[in-house]
């Protein structure tokens, strides 16, 4: 007794026991406490009723029975701790616990491929129909301590590349995940990822624009302004992304963008900003402008190497080209609506394309500019 004493003395456990704790790798409550404390005095009553009996039997002279035997063997299967259990658990980390401390110090590579196994294996799940709250809560854990990890340690994009893994957060873009919380966090982890030279050659080689493309049509502004600054990163360092886009029709659904005049400035700025780095790139910046231009006016070609203000601005503005075409309020609200229409018919193709064929006829911009 007196060992056991001096080592709780020294160790601080009757401090820790009342103590609360709550890290990535130590989760130590009252409701913790509770549960045990109810189990513990559950397994007490029947060693207390054996030696109350044998202090009966003692007192009358009877045989000493076989000693208490306690099943302590089958605790696991008698006793789950429900108030850890229900608390997401990876890699010896408890998930939501890691996300309120983002500078917490993980075994990186383990770690992170506990964690990408874990959220492929539920977003199947998901998939599959299993859409309860408690496997969309999991997944937006696993999601944001991942761009947690990628804020903090940027080179763990690697890590998600060699993996192949680049594609599971896309595949959170699709159509078909519903929940809005989810899809935030995915957008904002792949934005997190795209300072990665690497990705955007991942991108253009798995063919992942596909994901991202329809967010640009009949989203929420928030999603559409993210999504553009995703395309943003990556036209600005794949000359492939950019032929991509122009392969996947994306030229259509940016221009339906830039004109919608009730759209939020800062979305247009983006559009402006994305047209003019495509116009600009090394390898197909030349064909990019003579599409655009053929789309709009002549009159634009120089407005693509002005800032992203002065290029919306002259988009506002009304000129005649020196062909005879009258850019205007009539004009640009046609040019919208025809690109507007051509746009919603593009979604179903491009979540189909298989990365050869050009989805965008340039011989319909006749019916635009007869």
């Amino acid at each position: 007794i007196i060992v056991v004493v001096v080592v709780i003395i020294r160790f601080g456990l009757v401090e820790f026991y009342d103590d609360t704790v709550d890290s990535p790798l130590v989760y130590w409550t009252d409701d913790v406490r509770a549960e045990i404390m109810s189990f513990v005095k559950k397994e007490f009553q029947p060693l207390r009723k054996f030696y109350e009996d044998f202090l009966v039997s003692a007192r009358r002279g009877d045989p000493f029975p076989p000693p208490y035997q306690w099943n302590y063997p089958s605790i696991r299967q008698r006793f789950h701790l429900s108030s850890v259990t229900k608390r997401l658990y990876v890699g010896g980390v408890f998930v939501q616990s890691l996300v309120s401390h983002p500078y917490f110090k993980v075994k990186v590579k383990p770690f992170t491929t506990e964690l990408l196994a874990n959220m492929q294996e539920r977003f199947d799940k998901y998939l599959a129909g299993v859409r309860e709250e408690r496997c969309v809560s999991e997944l937006c854990l696993l999601l944001l301590a991942l761009s947690n990890m990628v804020t903090n340690l940027p080179h763990i994009v690697d890590q998600l590349l060699k993996m192949d893994k680049l594609q599971l957060v896309y595949r959170f873009l699709w159509d078909d995940v519903q929940d809005m919380k989810m899809r935030k966090l995915a957008l904002n982890l792949a934005n997190d990822c795209a300072i990665n030279g690497g990705a955007a050659r991942h991108v253009a080689q798995k063919r992942l624009l596909k994901a991202v493309l329809p967010m640009l049509v009949a989203h929420s502004e928030e999603e559409t302004l993210g999504a553009l600054n995703l395309i943003l990163q990556h036209v600005r360092r794949s000359s492939v992304v950019v032929d991509q886009i122009r392969m996947l029709g994306g030229l259509v659904l940016l221009v339906a963008l830039l004109l919608e005049s009730h759209r939020a400035r800062k979305s247009r700025l983006v559009v402006a900003s994305l047209i003019g780095a495509m116009t600009n790139d090394g390898l197909y910046g030349s064909d990019i402008g003579s599409m655009l231009c053929e789309m709009l006016t002549e009159n634009f070609k120089p407005a693509f190497q002005s800032s992203a203000s002065r290029f919306l601005d002259f988009c506002d503005r009304d000129h005649v080209a020196q062909d005879g075409r009258q850019w205007n309020r009539d004009t640009r609200q046609r040019a919208q609506e025809f690109m507007g229409k051509h746009a919603q018919e593009l979604v179903r193709s491009i979540v189909q394309w298989n990365g050869k064929r050009e989805l965008f006829n340039t011989g319909l911009l006749k019916n635009l500019w007869p």
